[in-house]
């Protein structure tokens, strides 16, 4: 969730949900779609009925720029116990 407000911050994601008191839902801004994030349409069965909502998918660039911005420490609520294990090496060298 914390990560998700960091990204709408930056203008990458923003809330679908206009009303207010209800659970967010996060949507790609155009100008990053298909660079950094995708999405994906997924639907849920409820006692409503069907729903559909947006999964929001991380691409290569997008984790490339997120881990640049975990090293640098801005990234909210991230675990400050990590060791460092199961890094996305293969990424790291173009971060």
């Amino acid at each position: 969730m914390g990560v998700n407000l960091f990204l709408a911050e930056r203008n990458f994601l923003y809330d679908g949900q206009k009303e207010e008191n209800k659970p967010y839902e996060w949507r790609v801004k155009a100008y990053a779609r298909d660079k950094y994030f995708t999405k994906k349409i997924v639907t849920v069965n409820t006692e409503k009925g069907k729903k559909k909502f947006y999964e929001v998918i991380l691409l290569k660039e997008g984790a490339k720029w997120l881990y640049r911005h975990y090293l640098k420490g801005e990234l909210p609520m991230m675990k400050k116990s990590w060791n460092g294990e199961f890094t996305h090496d293969k990424y790291l060298q173009a971060a």
